[in-house]
């Protein structure tokens, strides 16, 4: 009877775990940080060809700064309070920008809470991590956010609703880990 009553309480109690627990994993990239180049290809309905742009981003533990050097020098800071641009020598904030800031740093950084709490997750094809948004403002925008690489994010895709897409490749800058 003892047993019985172990045992009813275990599966009681281990689904709840053994689901967060596969979550968790699935969350499989390490956290970047330190300097990175990137690449991003928006491809836009419409236009023959993506829109390419170029640069590095710099990311610590609570901002990112995202530097496109090509085709136009531009600098944002991100951080949980929004993002910011730089203008005539100092950062402006971009108002409503604060969700976007949350976003982009739980991506890169992998940060599990706010990525179970806004998305489902899925394993896609070559391995990669699908995050599909669950609620608003993400589900008004994105159809889902494709996570590739090995050990590190190597390569972002954004899918939006409008069917529209942005892809990003990482790497880290040469000479650097």
């Amino acid at each position: 009877m003892n047993r019985f009553i172990v045992l009813l309480l275990l599966l009681v109690l281990l689904p709840p775990v053994a689901v967060a627990d596969q979550s968790a994993s699935l969350l499989r990239f390490a956290p970047l940080q330190g300097q990175l180049d990137f690449v991003q290809l928006k491809t836009v309905q419409g236009l023959p060809v993506p829109l390419r742009s170029s640069g590095y981003l710099q990311i610590s533990a609570d901002k990112l700064l995202w530097h496109t050097t090509a085709p136009v020098d531009t600098k944002l800071l991100i951080s949980p309070a929004g993002v910011s641009q730089w203008q005539q020598q100092q950062y402006v904030a971009v108002a409503g920008s604060e969700f976007i800031g949350q976003l982009l740093l739980a991506v890169l950084q992998q940060q599990q809470d706010f990525i179970l709490a806004h998305f489902q997750l899925a394993t896609g094809p070559n391995n990669c991590l699908l995050l599909q948004p669950v609620q608003p403002p993400l589900n008004q925008l994105f159809s889902q956010i494709e996570l590739c690489g090995q050990q590190t994010l190597e390569q972002l895709t954004l899918t939006e609703l409008n069917g529209n897409h942005t892809d990003i490749s990482l790497q880290p800058q040469a000479g650097k880990p």
